[in-house]
């Protein structure tokens, strides 16, 4: 019996590849769908395929960690990879990915209109 054994090469161009890095750079994790027939990803404008295959080839190299759950890869971003994405982007080594950084602190209320209530269903102390 004869099986039809074509080879299908997958090539990723370097504008996408530099978007792909700069996205996970940012935001320091990336989630894909697995759906190769995918046409764009949900974030980057390049084909899911294509991002299916760089996050492996990242995984394999030890720059990113993936869980799947449900259908969908969770890519997270390490430190290893941090230093190679900047390095590949010809950034600074000293940035950081969103997930890194601190929220911002919300700042107490001054001159407010009403006061304050005691919370917790209890409504104002009565004196």
């Amino acid at each position: 019996v004869f099986q039809d054994t074509r080879i299908f090469l997958l090539l990723v161009s370097k504008s996408e590849k530099r978007q792909i890095y700069q996205y996970l750079l940012k935001e320091g994790t990336l989630v894909v769908r697995k759906d190769t027939g995918l046409p764009r990803h949900q974030d980057i404008p390049v084909a899911n395929l294509k991002i299916m295959m760089v996050c492996k080839s990242l995984k394999s190299r030890g720059l990113i960690e993936e869980k799947f759950n449900w259908q969908w890869f969770y890519y997270y971003l390490n430190e290893k990879g941090i230093l190679a994405m900047c390095e590949y982007l010809g950034l600074p080594s000293n940035i950081r990915p969103d997930i890194y950084k601190a929220p911002a602190v919300k700042k107490p209320r001054e001159n407010e209109d009403r006061p304050r209530r005691g919370g917790f269903g209890r409504g104002l102390k009565k004196e």
